[in-house]
């Protein structure tokens, strides 16, 4: 095993999630738990995904900002300071209706089986998606309302 460290949100590179105003900074990847941290700017929309409901349960926790989350076909607003649990098999999406950049916290259990972050990066370059470096987020996400360290 590896010498563990944080790895500090800052520091963490991330991608764009699809075609869609979701965008995720990798942060622990592990053999039975995944996280990330999610940041869905101002109008930014990332569609519930029934297939991709089949293969995870999910942790959500709000950092900044409001969200519309859908569960199926029931919305339910997302503030700082909550969290939900999503049942594997639910499908699961967000939608920011304000005019401030949104982030949260999701884990997946268990794991994409990717290989890592690393690899997830890696992937995602060869799908053709941008990685935006740490410090390329400022310009999509603006400046956070809570400590990134």
């Amino acid at each position: 095993m590896e010498n563990p460290r944080p790895l500090a949100a800052r520091d963490a590179a991330g991608f764009q999630h699809a075609n869609d105003q979701y965008y995720y900074r990798p942060l622990v990847s592990g053999a039975e738990l995944f996280t990330y941290v999610a940041h869905v700017p101002a109008g930014g929309v990332m569609p519930p995904d029934a297939e991709e409901a089949k293969l995870f349960e999910l942790s959500l926790f709000m950092l900044d900002g409001e969200l519309i989350g859908t569960l199926d076909t029931t919305d339910m607003r997302l503030r700082p300071g909550e969290a939900l649990h999503i049942p594997r098999g639910t499908a699961f999406g967000v939608r920011n209706e304000t005019d401030r950049t949104a982030s949260f916290v999701l884990s997946f259990a268990p794991p994409p089986r990717v290989g890592g972050i690393a690899q997830m990066l890696d992937d995602a370059r060869a799908k053709g998606r941008r990685v935006y470096e740490p410090s390329d987020f400022g310009e999509i996400v603006g400046e956070p309302g809570f400590p990134l360290r």
